[in-house]
């Protein structure tokens, strides 16, 4: 595991972050973070690459250990197979695969094995409103048809030869965006025309992206739903209807899970004594954080961390 004395920067634009020397963030973060800095001031916060040239970016001793995304970043496998690790799934992309993952989750990366395909990272403000979030995340990996991974790997190879264009051409990077949002908004569309949606499933899918992004921003200090449907301006009967469409769990369930998820994180990624995840996580107690964690996850907060590192440990690929 790396420890903040064993930070390195990424070979590449995507880079790791000291730990310490992030803006806005507390001091020693538990999990290291990969952070986006674009080619130039002057280019897209967008960069776009072959899977050849994003795994030799990746540098050896990344392999294996767990980083913390600041962006968001887009796989098409196109051949062969990609393994990767997010949030405890071990995830096997087979060809003509996507996967998608937001700022916040937890990726390691596995072995590396031979797959073709391209790999799309961007800053969440690039696209601010975009489509990024609107689907299930449980929908990824995404199976796609052999149309559907021609089209995306066309589109993703035109944003690779203007991605080079866009620092001399002004222009270039707006195209760029507007071809990301193409992309996403497609990869939105395989995700749901098995049930087109109606207006009503349309408006319970922005009340639940809402939610979803407040989560993000206070799962660690925001534990009752009440809080969440008050701030969005909605009753809790529309805001667990809008959770129940979107993703088949009550609010209080995705908020949950949401706070068990980064008490994972924090159990498996550090050495923290329990009474600092607990605090981290909002609770006033550690004896109530031990008690949410067994409800949540079966198992106590220090059974958990064993079991993470029991040698020779890794997750059940799905």
């Amino acid at each position: 595991m790396l420890f903040a004395d064993r930070f390195h920067e990424v070979d590449f634009r995507v880079k790791m972050v000291k730990i310490g020397h992030n803006a806005g963030m507390s001091p020693s973060p538990p999990i290291p973070r990969l952070g986006f800095s674009p080619p130039s001031d002057e280019s897209a916060d967008i960069e776009v690459m072959g899977a050849d040239e994003w795994m030799q970016r990746v540098a050896r001793e990344h392999v294996g250990h767990p980083t913390r995304l600041d962006f968001h970043q887009l796989i098409l496998v196109t051949e062969g197979a990609f393994t990767h690790t997010v949030d405890f799934a071990l995830l096997s992309l087979p060809a003509v695969s996507a996967l998608a993952m937001r700022p916040g989750q937890v990726q390691r990366f596995e072995a590396p094995a031979a797959w073709q395909g391209w790999v799309v990272i961007f800053r969440p403000e690039s696209l601010p409103g975009s489509g990024t979030g609107q689907g299930s995340q449980s929908d990824f990996p995404l199976a796609l048809d052999a149309d559907q991974g021609a089209a995306l790997s066309v589109a993703m190879a035109q944003m690779a030869q203007d991605a080079a264009r866009a620092e001399s051409i002004p222009v270039a990077r707006a195209l760029l965006r507007s071809q990301l949002n193409s992309v996403l908004l497609r990869l939105h569309m395989l995700q749901t025309q098995a049930q087109p949606p109606t207006s009503q499933h349309a408006t319970l899918g922005r009340y639940f992206e809402r939610f979803r992004q407040a989560t993000e921003e206070r799962f660690s200090q925001w534990h009752q739903v009440g809080q969440y449907a008050q701030t969005l301006g909605i009753s809790e009967k529309t805001l667990n209807r809008a959770s129940q469409a979107m993703q088949g769990l009550s609010a209080k369930v995705f908020l949950s899970q949401r706070i068990a998820l980064e008490a994972k994180r924090l159990l498996a990624h550090t050495t923290w004594p329990m009474a600092r995840v607990a605090d981290q996580l909002g609770f006033d107690e550690a004896t109530n954080f031990v008690k949410f964690f067994r409800r949540e996850v079966g198992c106590t907060p220090s059974d958990f961390r064993q079991q993470q590192r029991a040698p020779g440990r890794r997750e059940q690929a799905r």
